[in-house]
């Protein structure tokens, strides 16, 4: 993870550089883009754990900094990188697609790009986002496009009820995902360009300027940093949203405050904003080396999902030996990817399953983690979702609860990892049909 958002600041580095053309300020802009990417909160926290956002943000900076070059000179050769980095990035995460809408609205206020993507370039980096892409899309469609029905179920818009208040939650998390001063300055200055966007259209056969001007650049920007933003905040509204959902917005955010400060405009809020989030990365770094630190400071819920995995494949290791059982079964897929990770080395340890909630699976874990016929003679059910439990126990012609696991995972009891542990037998999964969804709808809890 670190050596990737290493690679993500050295993008962002080329990028503000060469969105200043030959111009003195162009080091400037690039080395305080490539500081505010560094010092984000967010990417502190995202260097100590390995995640898909790493890996995301980095190929995304790079197809950035790919499609500034293309603008600048069409070439076959920049159209492939292009596409390659785009692709590369969409592996990671299909949160990459966001680009595709920066890029759209980049060609709207930004007349070289336009010419840029409509060129034989532009299909060239089509060619080869398909190419680097393929694997995945052939893999989805011979497994019922199971990723995205996994990304659905993350939206979880099933469950959707519109919450404005969620919006203003929403905004509160990204102040510790990019840091509040800069948060609060990239909001006050995005919204004075777009305020001024009119400026930016020219008339038909009117020459483009020799260099880009300061509010075209921030156009161009800003085009890449409203999509995601604006699509997870609705998102939000509507049913829920994690804090790292709109991290690609925060790249090219990145380059316009690194652009002000090279041109002198909101110079000292960002100069403090990336003090402010340097003090707040270094103490982040003190906590990582050390976690009694984060306890006695109260800060270890910051990294409570890291916790308490190998604590709990041991005590299920003992339970699962004690009672003979012939498989683990989790309804919380956190849970079992947590297990199966971090149990894999434990000698013993009876497979481990997954609870398909769904007509067919809605997640990996579900996938890979399906009962299979004979595994159903003494079953561990492992559950964190009371509301899930009368429905498991409809699945199995016999299931007794056995204890209590209780995780600690800080001071703070809180923030305890609390799971029941039943043994079940007689796995008869109830057809996942209307009346099954009606039953268990307003009555949840039996």
């Amino acid at each position: 993870s670190p050596i990737l958002h290493g690679l993500a600041a050295l993008a962002l580095f080329a990028l503000g550089r060469a969105q200043f053309g030959r111009s003195d300020a162009g080091p400037r802009a690039g080395a305080w883009a490539a500081a505010v990417y560094l010092t984000m909160p967010g990417v502190f926290l995202s260097s100590v754990i390995m995640s898909t956002d790493a890996v995301l943000l980095a190929f995304w900076s790079v197809a950035l900094l790919a499609l500034w070059r293309m603008r600048d000179n069409p070439t076959l050769l920049r159209g492939l990188l292009l596409g390659a980095a785009l692709g590369a990035a969409m592996l990671a995460k299909y949160a990459a697609a966001y680009i595709l809408a920066g890029a759209l609205l980049a060609a709207i206020v930004d007349r070289p790009t336009r010419r840029a993507l409509l060129s034989p370039a532009g299909l060239m980096s089509g060619l080869g986002l398909a190419l680097v892409f393929a694997p995945n899309l052939i893999w989805n469609s011979t497994h019922g496009f199971a990723t995205l029905s996994h990304t659905a179920d993350n939206a979880d818009w099933e469950n959707a009820s519109a919450d404005p208040i969620r919006a203003l939650e929403f905004m509160r998390d990204q102040l510790g995902v990019f840091g509040p001063v800069t948060l609060i300055v990239l909001l006050g200055g995005g919204a004075t360009a777009l305020a001024r966007v009119r400026k930016a259209f020219r008339p038909a056969g009117e020459p483009e300027p020799e260099a880009i001007t300061p509010l075209a650049r921030d156009l161009w920007s800003l085009s890449f940093v409203l999509p995601p933003l604006v699509v997870i905040l609705v998102q939000a509204v509507i049913s829920r949203a994690h804090a790292n959902w709109a991290a690609t917005a925060y790249p090219a955010a990145c380059l316009l405050l690194g652009a002000w400060v090279a041109e002198r405009r909101w110079r000292w809020p960002v100069v403090g904003g990336v003090a402010l989030n340097g003090l707040v990365g270094l103490a982040f770094c003190i906590a990582a080396i050390a976690p009694s630190l984060a306890d006695a400071a109260g800060a270890s819920n910051a990294v409570k999902r890291v916790r308490g995995w190998h604590e709990l494949a041991d005590r299920l290791s003992v339970i699962a030996t004690e009672h003979k059982a012939t498989a683990l079964y989790f309804d919380e897929r956190e849970n079992w990817h947590g297990v199966d990770y971090y149990g894999r080395n434990i000698p013993g340890l009876p497979p481990v399953r997954a609870w398909i909630h769904a007509a067919e699976p809605h997640s990996f874990a579900e996938e890979a983690g399906r009962l299979l016929p004979g595994e159903d003679v003494r079953v561990l059910v492992v559950s964190q979702r009371d509301d899930f439990r009368p429905m498991i126990r409809g699945d199995f012609t016999r299931m007794d609860r056995l204890a209590e696991l209780v995780i600690p995972l800080d001071a703070n009891p809180k923030h305890d990892r609390v799971l029941a542990v039943y043994v079940a037998s007689g796995y008869r999964p109830a057809p996942r049909d209307a009346a099954w969804r009606d039953r268990y709808k307003d009555n949840p809890i039996e």
